[in-house]
């Protein structure tokens, strides 16, 4: 039938919310909203025991979904058969079949979801299933939304609390805590219920909001690329007091500066920094580019690329020797300093 947006979704839902769905992508947050949505539009309350039944992808058969959409609604117009995380592409031909009918004899008074909340599908089988939903029902794809996009949802979020961000504000709150959407929510009304006025000030996110490993290691590279070695090797202490996993720290590392050779290899074919955008996954992280840009503005392109293979030489220390893992990041850190000064 069609591959729905957010919005359209949001409109199917409005005026006419049975049928069969596939919903799936990198969202996790707006996976599990809409699909509890399209069970509170087809199921009433009262008979939730009758009309509402959710099965275990993983454990269920496809002969057992069938029978239940089969079954006529209790007291009500509508019922929902919710299938969780079920790997169709793992079905082989006679699945593929039985899927179809499944898929194709659906009662109208049904609403079938599949959704893969957790499971991550892939691989041609996968685009087979797909194929299937998207002729007898409705593919929604949920996935990352580009940061500008989070912050215009945030600063949503702040003015129904009576609150309003700073200019800025919303995204830098996306730069401390990351681009999942359920912990920027939550973080957005921790914010809301500090801010003592009604405008919400970087102060205030610093304040009560707990920053992500890797906004923590992009401030420590921001000193060090600054010429602030001190100040970047108490970072790094504090990261170590906190007891952040070696590896983690090591994996923000070279993912920081991994950013900031994209960027400045962009902007050396006569681009721009955000370009490098089309070509990885940086949705809702957009962001990272223009901070990686800014980071290594002072740094030639020759210091980042030795920097990318000193990180390359301590991710193999630490994985293949019995060396001090917290010494090695220490290492790293001077033979970092010394290549940004060239």
């Amino acid at each position: 039938m069609a591959a729905l947006n957010e919005a359209s979704l949001k409109e199917k839902l409005r005026d006419d919310p049975v049928g069969v769905y596939l919903i799936y992508g990198e969202e996790s947050y707006l996976k599990k909203i809409y699909t509890d949505r399209i069970v509170k539009k087809t199921v009433d309350d009262t008979f939730a025991d009758f009309n509402f039944h959710a099965f275990d992808g993983k454990e269920t058969t496809l002969n057992e979904i069938y029978e239940s959409a089969a079954a006529v609604p209790m007291m009500a117009e509508t019922k929902c058969v919710l299938v969780k995380d079920m790997p169709l592409d793992l079905l082989d031909d006679g699945g593929f079949e039985q899927l179809k009918t499944v898929l194709e004899e659906n009662p109208e008074d049904c609403a079938l979801v599949f959704s893969m909340l957790t499971y991550e599908p892939k691989g041609a089988k996968w685009n087979k299933a797909v194929k299937l939903f998207d002729k007898y029902g409705f593919t929604v794809k949920l996935d990352k939304k580009t940061s500008g996009d989070l912050a215009k949802m945030l600063e949503s979020g702040a003015k129904r609390r009576g609150k309003r961000f700073e200019r800025g504000a919303a995204a830098y709150l996306i730069t401390c805590v990351g681009s999942d959407l359920n912990t920027l929510l939550n973080e957005t009304e921790k914010v809301c219920a500090y801010a003592e006025g009604s405008e919400i000030t970087r102060g205030d996110i610093d304040a009560v909001c707990v920053k992500s490993l890797d906004a923590k290691v992009f401030d420590m590279i921001r000193d060090l690329t600054a010429g602030r070695f001190d100040n970047a090797f108490t970072k790094l202490s504090v990261l170590f007091e906190q007891r952040e996993d070696e590896f983690q720290i090591l994996g923000a590392l070279i993912a920081s500066y991994s950013d900031i050779y994209r960027a400045k290899a962009a902007v050396k074919a006569g681009g721009r920094a955000e370009d490098v955008a089309k070509y990885y996954s940086y949705a809702g992280r957009e962001f990272r580019l223009t901070n990686a840009a800014r980071n290594g503005a002072k740094l030639s392109f020759e210091s980042v690329g030795d920097c990318i293979e000193i990180l390359a030489a301590a991710d193999t220390a630490m994985k293949s020797t019995a060396a001090d893992k917290r010494l090695v990041l220490e290492q790293t850190l001077v033979k970092l300093a010394r290549a940004g000064r060239g």
